[in-house]
């Protein structure tokens, strides 16, 4: 259950709830693009991004409770460049709970950068446990383009080869694979957003209807999902 899993966030809530006066509780969500809210060419969503719909769904459980959400996503972003930011994006906030999101852009750097792309993520898994109190729960990556398809921009469609060849050698499929395993072996919660995908695929789905810039952002529909996933299994 998800007071077993996230007592901590569920103590904050409770307490904010019945004393207005307790320090707000902070929900930090760190991670590239998807995380930053894009959709297209110079279109970016804030309403409509997991994170701040999960904020309404929590407000439906409690009420009574301040639960403020910083969007400390940026477009473009590994888990290694972010760590320059960990300290302004992440740790400044003394958040309750944190989400990490990375694994997109990382996975540029071929097979050779798994190692990397772990490091950092545990690295900063290090720090938000030692430096705040925060619950931690990582979220796998989205699927990305597999082949050319009509959402793809003009603006876009010279990537469209080399994302094509990251699906054939299964890069962005073993980043996935090394995170699962790091989750796994460190007892840290995870949402294995890859895997539904996985499981949207097998049912039949063409994943690039769900991806919004036809590469790697997901449509506001799977936003809306996520942020039920997240309710599921932080609230429920």
């Amino acid at each position: 259950m998800s007071k077993d899993e996230f007592p901590r966030l569920h103590q904050r809530l409770q307490e904010k709830s019945e004393n207005p006066g307790a320090r707000t509780v902070i929900y930090v969500a760190i991670g590239d693009s998807v995380t930053q809210g894009c959709l297209g060419p110079n279109e970016i969503e804030h309403e409509q991004v997991y994170h701040e719909l999960l904020r309404r769904r929590v407000e439906k459980h409690y009420p009574e409770a301040n639960f403020n959400v910083i969007n400390s996503g940026v477009g473009g972003n590994t888990a290694e460049q972010s760590r320059s930011r960990w300290e302004r994006d992440v740790l400044l906030y003394k958040p309750d709970l944190v989400t990490i999101c990375f694994g997109l852009n990382d996975c540029h750097g071929g097979e050779a950068g798994i190692e990397t792309y772990i490091t950092a993520i545990g690295d900063l898994v290090n720090r938000i446990r030692i430096e705040t109190e925060a619950e931690i729960l990582i979220l796998s990556t989205i699927m990305m383009l597999k082949t050319g398809n009509p959402n793809v921009p003009n603006l876009y469609q010279a990537m469209v080869p080399d994302f094509i060849l990251l699906y054939e050698e299964g890069t962005l499929l073993k980043y996935n694979q090394a995170l699962r395993s790091f989750a796994a072996d460190h007892a840290i919660p995870l949402l294995d957003v890859y895997a539904i995908w996985e499981q949207m695929e097998q049912a039949g789905v063409d994943i690039h209807t769900r991806l919004s810039n036809g590469i790697n952002h997901p449509d506001i529909a799977f936003h809306q999902q996520l942020s039920a996933l997240l309710e599921a299994r932080l609230l429920e």
